[in-house]
């Protein structure tokens, strides 16, 4: 089985390196419209939000129970990735319900998914710097959503754009990293 350990995205099998790249590409693409319209309202903002955190979080709980991994890297992604979904879906059945729930869903996923790569460099000594990135970016991105609730749409909307095309580009940049690598 190919595999690569340390790359710091939703899978470590080189196989599975088109799943890294589409997800790459997907926040990348919510990042840019977070960007492109940042009057968006909080109906698209959540939508677009809600469709991407419950696509990640289903890859996170898939790959968790399909690939071998260290138990608290398994339990890190079950965790991550249900909280992924929970979120996702509180952002698609109440999109309009207000700025500080799609705030606190946006803020603890950014956390969750930095605190599981940053567990993941720790883990995994080989190839952690993009583990390491992305977890930084990650919480550094949560803290800042979450540390001012007062935060205005436009610069939610800056914030989780800059979020997602950083991680977005981390994760593309891994999947042709891990395509080479499995070719």
């Amino acid at each position: 089985m190919a595999k690569v350990r340390g790359t710091g995205t939703v899978s470590t099998d080189l196989r599975k390196w088109w799943l890294v790249g589409l997800l790459g590409l997907l926040s990348i693409a919510a990042g840019v419209l977070a960007l492109v319209y940042p009057d968006i309202t909080l109906l698209g903002l959540g939508l677009i939000t809600g469709i991407y955190l419950v696509f990640a979080g289903t890859s996170w709980v898939a790959l968790a129970t399909i690939e071998t991994q260290t138990t608290s890297g398994a339990v890190l992604r079950y965790l991550v990735g249900f909280l992924s979904i929970l979120a996702g879906l509180i952002c698609l059945v109440r999109p309009g319900a207000g700025v500080l729930a799609l705030l606190i869903a946006l803020s603890f996923w950014f956390i969750l998914t930095g605190v599981a790569d940053l567990t993941r460099a720790l883990e995994v000594q080989e190839h952690r710097v993009i583990s390491i990135v992305l977890g930084v970016v990650g919480i550094a991105a949560g803290v800042i959503i979450v540390a001012n609730p007062d935060i205005g749409l436009a610069t939610l909307a800056l914030l989780a754009g800059i979020g997602f095309i950083v991680r977005g580009t981390v994760e593309v940049m891994a999947a042709s990293w891990m395509y080479r690598l499995g070719h």
